[in-house]
């Protein structure tokens, strides 16, 4: 038997080569998801190597508590070859545009062993007069050339640039995208203390022993630098954990489509093989032999593919991050995924093969040795389940819509489950009409015959188009999401926003003059001028929240219940979040304050309300510090287009005073979220490709399948153009049953967890953006002749004569 496997793998070499390349996109797809989850957790693992790398010992205190008394002292104990004073300022930068870009500053370290940073070109700041800046700040920037920085006061320093510098991917970690001298960084920020002193320890001096006399002589908390790098990794690591997942639930999804389309590749080549087998058994092959045999097969092409579908995989995973635009390609081949990759194509290609050659060792040897019959058609089993799992969605959907947000994310999630299961159930009943009714829509004879060999075996023609439909599923739910988050955002700053743009403080920590919205309204061209102070408050009985004080009346959140018109003194308006915490309704009071309103607030830079908005008279009755951060101006104007310019002059005089439109808010919110898109369309990019892979298999294993009818339909006179454009037809077919139940469940789920959400008050609308959907569907018909050209081309080629022979 062992032969015969042998002989079998020898003489079907095309057949199987077009199951491993099933197999080998399968595992691609599947060990690059698993190569990207990994190179996240390594990109983070670099960023605070190169954060602490020299470090023998952290000091860190309380702030303020290190100085460069503290450090002196630092210097002073024994076993000390170098200690350092990291400090991090804000430093505003004035862009090529002339408008400040926030950006942070740190001094450069004396001791090169100490710097987190490497250079890139140029060199490092020598004087007071000098400034190096990270690679991608400097765009802009031309080397030699003068650099304002901004100091805390908005005070302007002009600089040198002399060097950039490269560091990895913060992953969280911030940090500084300046490098100063320190006396520029006392410039900048007088007051500036150090929030870290790192030591490097001098030859045959243990980082334990160095810290506890770093310990017990400055009195502070100290650390060695194995323990620094392992809890800033802890502390930062929650923060990857989101991408992490992100990545886990794609080679879910991959292993989902790989199985598919490996299974229909395998059911149509033991299917082929159903007369061999057949034969083997009338010699004397017993069916377990047989069995086993195929199982045997199909290991060894799972096992020679999935190799190669990991280092597949590799490049997947380089290719995906190179598109989203990462520095440092992180390629970490742990052995997890080695064994996952391995074990997924190996198993999924047997458990594909084990299937079909069960049911073929069922039939009767001399049954066949009979011409095969025909493809049976779907039966009223699939009629069942289908109903089923439809009835399932309709009413997880419809339980979904009546209850909380919580509870009905976890229904919509059950429903949309159930609704794709009862698509792909259905798609056997469904690929006869859909494919017969587009053979009539298409004029000529190539989409009747691709019609007719579609519909010939509906069981195949679902199969090769479920794979696709899974693809675009998550591409138009996660698409359309998409497209409804920023939606509802943009409608709720309109909404909130009655102003044509906000003025902010570039630097948190230095709010905006007090005179700053007089000097707004003065401009020409202004009509009306609001303020917005954060500040900690106190509540009284109900405890300390950051409080917003408000003047004017451009500030207009939605309203849950009461009425905010404009608060006057003695008025209180509180947030959602706040009413369910503490059970406060309209009508209450608080501090002696009436509860007017509750309303709902869509978070935006310049516009934040905080828990509870108040009259700006009341601010110093409630406030616990006496000081206002994230302060904001809000102009509304005439003109937007003709009055900016005005009010960018008046701006002048305070450099720390950034001005935005509506406009650019809403770009700066739906920027984060249109990144994470582009991402999620790369990976499943890789999914919709295997599915066209599997579709390109199918054709090219029916090619083969009917050999013989295609001879004889090209002896009775169509051409081998008339064969391929028939070829041709039948995938576009395919593609467009594919599509359209893959964009349907996708629209239809995100419908669904649209209106969930919305009920919670969530900023979301269902809103599908047709144009960027057009281009799937666009994508897919385009796709479609091309995974049927090998295919296509293989039947022209073929000979007449060989053809009418075949058997």
């Amino acid at each position: 038997m062992l032969r015969t496997v042998l002989a079998g793998l020898k003489a079907r070499p095309l057949r199987l080569l077009l199951s491993a390349v099933a197999v080998t996109l399968g595992v691609t797809f599947v060990a690059g998801s698993f190569v990207l989850t990994d190179s996240v957790g390594a990109g983070l693992r670099e960023a605070v190597a190169f954060e602490t790398r020299g470090v023998d010992v952290s000091i860190t205190a309380k702030r303020g508590a290190l100085d460069d008394a503290t450090l002196a002292k630092a210097r002073q104990v024994p076993g000390v070859a170098a200690a350092e004073g990291r400090a991090t300022v804000g430093a505003p930068v004035i862009g090529p545009d002339g408008r400040p870009r926030d950006a942070a500053a740190t001094a450069l370290s004396a001791d090169e062993g100490l710097r987190p940073y490497d250079l890139a070109e140029g060199r490092f700041p020598h004087g007071p007069g000098e400034i190096a800046m990270e690679r991608n700040s400097a765009e802009g920037f031309p080397l030699g050339g003068p650099v304002t920085v901004l100091d805390e006061t908005g005070g302007r320093h002009p600089l040198t640039l002399v060097g950039t510098f490269s560091r990895p991917s913060d992953a969280g970690l911030g940090g500084a995208n300046l490098v100063v001298s320190q006396e520029t960084l006392r410039r900048l920020s007088p007051a500036a203390t150090f929030g870290e002193i790192v030591v490097r320890a001098a030859p045959g001096v243990g980082q334990a022993r160095l810290a506890a006399e770093l310990k017990k002589a400055l009195g502070v908390p100290a650390i060695t630098g194995k323990e620094a790098a392992a809890r800033l990794l802890a502390e930062t690591a929650p923060n990857t954990a989101g991408l992490a997942k992100f990545f886990t639930g794609f080679a879910v999804l991959a292993m989902v489509v790989a199985a598919m389309v490996i299974t229909n590749s395998f059911t149509i080549l033991v299917t082929q093989r159903a007369r061999e087998l057949a034969l083997l058994r009338c010699v004397g092959a017993g069916k377990r032999q047989l069995f086993v045999g195929v199982l045997a097969e199909a290991t060894v092409v799972g096992a020679i593919a999935s190799v190669a579908g990991l280092f597949g995989g590799l490049g997947a995973a380089a290719a995906v991050q190179a598109i989203a635009g990462q520095e440092t390609v992180h390629l970490p081949l742990t052995a997890r995924t080695v064994a996952a990759a391995v074990a997924i194509g190996v198993l999924v290609t047997a458990l594909a093969a084990a299937i079909p050659a069960w049911a073929a060792t069922r039939v009767a040897p001399v049954e066949a040795l009979r011409t095969p019959a025909g493809a049976t058609r779907a039966g009223r089993r699939r009629v069942i389940v289908a109903g089923l799992l439809l009835a399932a969605a309709a009413s997880s959907g419809t339980v979904a819509l009546r209850s909380s947000v919580d509870d009905g994310a976890g229904l919509a999630l059950v429903a949309m489950v159930a609704l794709l299961g009862a698509t792909l159930a259905a798609g056997p009943l469904i690929a006869g009409p859909v494919v017969r009714t587009l053979g009539r829509l298409v004029p000529g004879k190539a989409a009747g015959l691709g019609a007719l060999n579609a519909d010939r075996d509906p069981k195949r023609t679902a199969a090769s188009a479920a794979a696709l439909t899974i693809g675009l599923t998550v591409v138009a739910l996660a698409t359309t999401m998409a497209a409804g988050v920023e939606a509802g955002r943009s409608r709720g700053l309109d909404e909130q926003l009655a102003a044509d743009f906000t003025v902010t403080s570039v630097l948190t920590t230095r709010p905006l003059p007090a005179t700053l919205a007089g000097t707004v309204a003065a401009v020409p061209g202004v009509t009306a001028t609001a303020t917005r102070w954060s500040f900690s408050g106190d509540l009284g009985e109900y405890g300390k929240f950051q409080l917003t004080a408000v003047s004017g009346d451009l500030l207009r959140p939605k309203v849950l219940s009461g009425r905010l018109d404009r608060l006057g003194p003695g008025e209180i308006a509180i947030g959602k979040d706040l009413a369910e915490q503490t059970g406060l309704a309209v009508g209450d009071t608080v501090r002696s304050l009436r509860v007017v309103a509750v309303y709902d607030a869509v978070e935006a830079p310049g516009a934040d309300l905080g828990f509870a908005l108040v009259d700006v008279t009341e601010q110093r009755r409630l406030d616990l510090t006496g000081e206002t951060y994230d302060g904001s101006v809000l102009v509304k104007v005439t003109d937007p287009d003709r009055d900016r310019p005005a009010l960018e002059r008046a701006l002048s005089a305070s450099p720390l005073a950034k001005l935005s439109s509506v406009g650019e808010i809403k770009e700066e919110e739906a920027a984060p979220l249109r990144e994470t898109l582009n991402l999620l369309w790369a990976l499943t990019g890789l999914a919709v490709l295997i599915a066209f892979a599997g579709i390109t298999n199918t054709l090219s294993l029916s090619v083969l399948e009917r050999t013989r009818e295609s001879a004889l339909l090209r002896a009775l006179g169509l051409t081998r153009g008339g064969l391929g454009a028939a070829l041709t037809a039948e995938s576009v077919f395919v593609a467009v049953l594919g599509t359209v139940c893959g964009l349907s469940v996708g629209i239809a789920s995100a419908w669904l967890i649209t209106e969930v959400a919305s009920g919670g008050g969530e900023a979301i609308v269902f809103a599908p953006p047709w144009g960027r959907l057009g281009v799937l569907v666009a994508a897919a018909l385009v796709a479609a002749p091309l995974a049927a050209f090998v295919p296509a081309r293989r039947a022209g080629r073929a000979s007449l004569v060989a053809g009418l022979s075949a058997v």
